[in-house]
């Protein structure tokens, strides 16, 4: 039998997953960063000792970095948010999560159909903000009601929606297309929105805006998110007919009850429809800011509905008898994904405890020094 030899660029995906630098792995672990480098450029392989001491500071299985990767993800773009304030390596650590949930995706589709990806074919780069928004209410037949659920419509239609940061404050959203053998994915990952519906709802608005940028290969500069995510989530005609009294804030609250879109970016939208002047958009923004709302706005205590579809695959396999908690860390075990249970279950949007248990790891300490 073959003896499986220690897999560096494994390495490399695990550090970056983990939003480490080689300079803190070299702490963490006491193993120099020129050999963890060469390491990682597979130059040559760590002594045991050192692969259980990475495997531990990385929150990895040992036998993760032991195994070939066999499922080839390419990203082919990706958009995060510029006013982010995370750091650069944690903002690069999602690109290697993302590409794990595609391969989840793609586990769970040996046994369930998930929505196919449908995006507009009725637009082109010349039309408008206003124009683009309007075909892709057209084409998703959504009229003029209110799209007050973002993620169940984008999970509709075939875009992977993740909750995995939700928790982090700090997070932005962050989305990527990625394509395995030819197939194409959209893949979001939701920041920190407090599970504000309002929020939420705005955020997704804003990175399906993305989407369509992209598809349409028109250059960030030239698509303004904010013009095509306001016009998407608040159609004119039926704002123009809600909005009762622009000039005062009471409306904009009204409006939000029923679209669930925060009060600025109404605002925003009512502006630049020409509702009401540019004095009276200062004025009542800052109304806003005196009441304290910036933070925090009336409406945003209203829940929002969490990514469903790895949830609804893993139970329905579950239920119908497929795989068990144990078998499906045997069946991704089989497929190269191996990960501990509490990994999985943020990736899946589990509860804690649903495949990890709190003594599944093991973490060996290497300090021969006697504890007082």
């Amino acid at each position: 039998m073959k003896k499986e030899l220690f897999n560096g660029k494994r390495l490399k995906i695990a550090r970056v997953y983990r939003g480490k630098t080689i300079d803190q792995v070299s702490k963490e672990t006491n193993i120099n960063k020129k050999d963890i480098l060469a390491f990682e450029e597979n130059k040559y392989k760590p002594t045991v000792e050192n692969a259980l001491k990475l495997s531990n500071v990385l929150h990895f299985p040992r036998d993760y970095f032991y195994r070939n990767e066999n499922i080839k993800v390419n990203v082919l773009g990706a958009h995060f948010n510029p006013q982010s304030t995370i750091q650069r390596n944690e903002e690069i650590s999602y690109r290697e999560k993302l590409v794990m949930i595609h391969k989840l995706y793609l586990f769970f589709e040996n046994y369930i159909q998930f929505p196919e990806l449908q995006l507009p074919d009725n637009m082109n780069k010349n039309l408008s903000m206003e124009e683009l928004a309007e075909r892709c209410r057209e084409f998703y037949e959504l009229g003029e009601e209110p799209l007050i659920n973002m993620v169940s419509f984008m999970e509709a239609v075939g875009v992977v929606i993740t909750a995995m940061n939700i928790d982090r404050k700090g997070a932005s959203p962050y989305s990527q297309k990625q394509s395995i053998n030819g197939n194409e994915k959209y893949i979001v990952s939701l920041g920190h929105d407090k599970n504000s519906l309002a929020v939420r709802n705005y955020d997704l608005a804003y990175e399906f805006a993305f989407i369509i940028s992209n598809e349409l290969n028109i250059p960030a500069k030239r698509f303004n998110k904010d013009d095509f995510a306001s016009a998407l989530l608040l159609p004119k005609n039926r704002l123009i007919e809600e909005l009762s009294n622009p000039n005062e804030l009471e409306s904009y609250l009204e409006v939000k009850s029923k679209f669930m879109v925060p009060l600025t970016i109404t605002l925003y939208r009512a502006y630049g429809l020409g509702l009401i002047n540019y004095k009276k958009y200062n004025y009542l923004m800052n109304e806003i800011s005196k009441n304290g709302w910036y933070k925090e706005e009336p409406l945003d205590n209203v829940k929002a509905t969490h990514p469903t579809c790895l949830r609804k695959a893993y139970k329905l396999l579950l239920d119908n008898n497929i795989v068990s908690k144990n078998t499906l860390m045997e069946k991704l075990y089989n497929e190269n994904m191996i990960l501990y249970g509490d990994d999985l279950e943020i990736l899946m949007g589990l509860k804690e405890g649903s495949l990890a248990d709190k003594n599944d790891v093991k973490v060996l300490s290497f300090n021969n020094k006697n504890k007082k």
